[in-house]
């Protein structure tokens, strides 16, 4: 039991806030602190070898011994991080500076002796984003010390927590240069005496259990944000560029428009009144961030993006990847599991349930983009496609509960990627299912409304009750396809469910180049003999199925030049000047023996595989369409 902090002239000097005695003075009366149990202290000032000063106050704690534990994994993540491994020079001490004992076990926890002398410890933190090349921490979820420049503050690896001692309320104090301003969804507490100091600021943010610390990013930077309000929720836009770039001005009214059209395509379903897009823009190079993405909290996104990306395609980007994490407000901030409610951030138990969590989000961040004008919908079915054609190089008989359960072990954490993929597509078939039993009224965003009013942010499900709550809210249908594709490992056979709705495979010609198509080279070179060697699992374009080209041929010259690894780049620059109609002599090896292949040269094309309106299909499955993409 932690008892409480009677003054305040010991917590602020303990901190390293103020450098001298003077100045230590001056903050315990224009701060006027309220008491607290946990005081957590962040210097961005006083940055030494790219790393920032971390002190955890307490006052008297009633045990012998305690531990201290840096995150090894965080909600979102599904991946053994260790944030403990970026932890130095840990210290504990006694009111009167003394050291305590402690002995650190593994990568991630402090054990500390006569802890009832315990007063505070303290640890240097370095940051992950400039040594990307000797670990997996993906960018988003990492850290950032750049000093007077950029902090990116993922909390949880900056301070950590007690065992036992996780619902114990936190006050945080940042040290920050006055140049560089927060950017964070926690309100800021405001002193009623604001401190002078020409140097630096302190911000203090108060947090309920250490769950919220967790869950809330700040970012430090030169000022560059838009504020903007939609449908009752304030959305903060921050955006570090460091070559200015990119500016929030500009970037703002493209996520304006998306936010506002998730908003609403979600419509009366409870939301956060508060959302922050924290932008940081990476310059790419070798001690940059360079895993491109983000990751979803409650009421934040972090965004790790390069710098050198378009206007458009970063507006592409963002409206892919936010419109993802915004949908997490829904799940799971008001539908999870108790495994989620109170993770173990080092001993966690995942839930069965990814499908819901990550496959219904990703599901909705494209089906809302259909439904609210953002794209047609030849392109809707296109991404639908390109789902199906992914998820098949995954293990399409996985259970996905299992996967889900075991997702941290192989082999279910090298199939992690398919919650993006078939993930989305249960949420589909569910949606089609739903469609068709309810003549088009209901839909998965229904499904997701009602479990949202049932629980919400504060009360869990548990995992194994969560199918037949669904199958009392929706259809008998809707659990017998989770328990056969989800539970089970039977593989799903989406061409039977987009028929439902009049959506069959189809066919289509699409220009190509000679030799390549979409990033897909039709030839490689051998390192071992130097030829050029036409590739014999891919199907080719037009042109060299008309030559006569096989899998597996040998190119030796067109039109008397040979060609070899040496300059296998050449045949992409040498057939740009080709003209339609030309004749074209190849000389091949195939079996050994040497062909002469003849031909005119004709525009390249490739069948392409697409999803398409059925021309036959019938008057009900043309309105289940439509309610479907809301047309």
């Amino acid at each position: 039991m932690l008892k409480i902090i009677k003054t305040i002239t010991s917590l602020i000097c303990a901190i390293s806030i103020c450098n001298v005695v003077a100045s230590c003075k001056s903050i315990e009366t224009t701060l006027d602190l309220e008491i607290s149990s946990i005081i957590a202290s962040i210097d961005l000032v006083n940055v030494v070898d790219d790393k920032v000063k971390v002190e955890i106050q307490v006052n008297t704690i009633d045990s012998d011994t305690i531990s201290y534990y840096i995150p090894k994994i965080v909600p979102g993540t599904y991946q053994n991080n260790n944030y403990g491994k970026y932890i130095e020079d840990f210290k504990a001490f006694d009111k009167d500076g003394n050291s305590l004992y402690t002995q650190k076990y593994g990568n991630n926890r402090w054990k500390i002796n006569n802890v009832r002398a315990l007063h505070k410890i303290t640890y240097w933190v370095n940051d992950t984003f400039d040594s990307e090349s000797t670990h997996d921490i993906f960018s988003p979820t990492g850290t950032n010390i750049l000093k007077d420049k950029n902090f990116v503050l993922n909390l949880y690896a900056f301070v950590g927590y007690f065992n036992k001692l996780k619902e114990t309320q936190y006050k945080l104090f940042i040290k920050h240069p006055k140049s560089l301003e927060a950017s964070t969804s926690i309100e800021k507490i405001i002193p009623e005496k604001p401190l002078i100091n020409p140097n630096y600021d302190i911000d203090r943010f108060v947090f309920q259990r250490y769950a919220d610390v967790a869950d809330s990013p700040i970012m430090y930077s030169v000022p560059d944000h838009v504020t903007f309000t939609i449908n009752g929720i304030e959305v903060l836009l921050s955006v570090y560029s460091p070559g200015k770039i990119h500016t929030a001005a500009r970037i703002m009214p493209q996520m304006e428009r998306m936010i506002r059209a998730q908003r609403n395509f979600l419509g009366e379903i409870n939301a956060t009144k508060k959302y922050s897009v924290l932008l940081y823009l990476s310059s790419t190079k070798k001690d940059d961030a360079k895993g491109f993405g983000a990751l979803e909290h409650n009421t934040s996104t972090v965004v790790v993006l390069p710098e050198s990306i378009s206007r458009k395609k970063l507006n592409e980007s963002l409206t892919d990847v936010v419109s993802h994490e915004f949908f997490h407000i829904v799940t799971p901030l008001n539908i999870h599991s108790e495994e989620i409610h109170d993770f173990d951030y080092n001993n966690p138990k995942m839930s069965e349930h990814i499908w819901l969590y990550e496959g219904t989000t990703e599901y909705f961040s494209l089906l809302f983009q259909i439904t609210q004008g953002l794209i047609v919908k030849e392109e809707f079915l296109d991404r639908l496609l390109e789902k199906i054609e992914i998820s098949g190089q995954f293990d399409n008989a996985m259970s996905f509960t299992t996967m889900s359960k075991n997702i941290l072990i192989e082999p279910y954490r090298k199939n992690y990627r398919n919650v993006y993929e078939k993930g989305a597509l249960i949420s589909m078939c569910l949606d089609i299912i739903m469609r068709e039993k309810s003549d088009g009224v209901y839909g998965v965003l229904d499904l997701i409304k009602n479990l949202s009013n049932r629980f919400g942010a504060d009360k869990p499900f548990k995992d194994k009750e969560l199918i037949n709550l669904i199958k009392e809210i929706s259809y008998p249908e809707i659990s017998d396809f989770l328990k056969d594709h989800v539970v089970n490992n039977k593989p799903i056979d989406y061409s039977f469910f987009l028929k439902k709705v009049g959506v069959i495979y189809g066919t289509t010609n699409v220009p190509s180049s000679y030799f390549i198509h979409e990033q897909q080279p039709f030839v490689k070179g051998s390192e071992t003999s130097k030829e050029v060697v036409f590739e014999s699992n891919i199907p080719f374009n037009s042109f060299l199925k008309n030559l006569g080209i096989q899998g597996g041929d040998t190119l030796l010259s067109i039109n008397d030049k040979t060609y070899t690894l040496k300059n296998i780049y050449d045949l992409f620059g040498d057939s740009n000047k080709w003209k339609t109609g030309d004749e074209i002599i190849f000389r091949i090896k195939r079996d050994n023996q040497e062909v002469t292949l003849k031909s005119l040269v004709i525009e390249p094309i490739v069948k392409k595989t697409i999803l398409t309106q059925d021309s036959k299909a019938s008057e009900q499955q043309i309105k289940l369409f439509k309610k479907w993409i809301n047309e």
